[in-house]
């Protein structure tokens, strides 16, 4: 009956879960209009940099060939401090990345993992402290014996794997048995280094490109290693099995089946290493002593565009030929910054892409 409590409940019922779902409705409402909130801020900061470039650079005046000049001397030193620091940050990114995802052991990898982590979140401005007060003048003097180290390191280590003749057992820990190798290679080195006259074979300033490549090359490693990582450990591991199944070794199925696989992702990681280096500010200001020196000799002193904007702003006037060189070098680094990251987010993406259909394939 319509006056009946049954009927009356079956009312309060619908009607709970009618409030119910409208209440439901607004806070969902709510969260998509928070959500869409913060992406409108976000996209607006990021088209207002380059925006209030532009709009800053207006009316355009031309600048004078000195100025251009100056802004070709910074391009060229950002670019050798880019490039000396990427030749110290790829090998041994890469290097790193292929031991912890195809041939550490699971503890080893739980240490060498968080402990680079913790080395990309050093703030770069003690890098550039340690490069300037330690490594600096020591380098000046003894470029001729990081030269020779360089060399000498690798080849004892190829040298010493190869004799070691690594076991399954104990190839998951095989650099902390060379680590004592290298202490005592560059012991010898420093020591011989400190009898020898102290005059370089091969001149050097104080502060150049080779010391800020050390610093940034150390700082960027980490960013390395992590995308590379990545990248190896998106591969299926049915594709290393399938390579071991086929009689390859370890080294092969890495050489020929993981790395061409993960190549996008590797090619990757190299953009996103520039891309860290190109935008640092610190290491460089601190260690490659500021000095506007054209080419690409690595044993002399550069000023990137970064420095160039830090050191040069707080004395700039406003609508002066060095306020718009300045604005124009800030802008030459975002649209380069831009570029690098859409470059290394599309190979990320074929990755992602070849993968997905391989592993859909199999």
């Amino acid at each position: 009956m319509p006056g009946s409590p049954a009927t009356c409940d079956v009312f309060l019922s619908r009607d709970f879960v009618l409030r119910t779902a409208r209440r439901r409705a607004r806070r969902e409402r709510l969260r998509v209009g928070l959500v869409l909130a913060g992406t409108i801020v976000v996209l607006t900061g990021l088209l207002s940099i380059p925006l209030y470039l532009i709009w800053a650079l207006l009316p355009w005046a031309p600048l004078p060939p000195d100025a251009w000049a100056r802004l070709g001397v910074l391009a060229a030193g950002t670019v050798r401090a880019a490039a000396c620091a990427m030749i110290v940050a790829l090998p041994l990114g890469l290097a790193t990345a292929m031991f912890t995802a195809h041939y550490a052991a699971p503890r080893l990898r739980a240490v060498i993992k968080p402990a680079l982590e913790i080395l990309e979140a050093i703030p770069t401005v003690v890098f550039g402290l340690i490069a300037a007060a330690t490594l600096a003048p020591w380098l000046k003097l003894n470029v001729a014996t990081v030269l020779a180290l360089a060399a000498a390191v690798p080849a004892a280590l190829l040298a010493a794997g190869l004799a070691s003749g690594v076991r399954t057992r104990r190839e998951g820990w095989l650099p902390l048995w060379l680590l004592p190798l290298v202490v005592v290679l560059v012991s010898i080195g420093v020591a011989y280094a400190a009898r020898v006259e102290s005059t370089s074979i091969v001149p050097a300033m104080p502060w150049n490109a080779m010391l800020v490549g050390l610093a940034l090359g150390v700082a960027a490693m980490p960013t390395v290693f992590s995308v590379a990582e990545d990248a190896l450990f998106l591969v299926p591991r049915e594709h290393a099995q399938a390579a071991f199944a086929l009689g390859a070794t370890r080294w092969q199925a890495l050489t020929r089946v993981l790395l061409p696989a993960a190549g996008s992702g590797l090619v990757a990681a190299g953009l996103l290493g520039v891309l860290r280096c190109l935008g640092e500010t610190m290491i460089v200001l601190m260690a490659s002593g500021n000095t506007p020196i054209g080419g690409f000799d690595p044993l002399v002193g550069l000023r990137s565009l970064s420095a160039e904007i830090a050191l040069g702003l707080p004395e700039a006037a406003p609508s002066s030929v060095a306020w718009r060189g300045l604005l124009l070098a800030a802008l030459a680094l975002l649209l380069s910054t831009v570029l690098f990251s859409l470059l290394a987010e599309a190979v990320r993406e074929r990755l992602r892409r070849r993968l997905r259909h391989d592993g859909g394939a199999s």
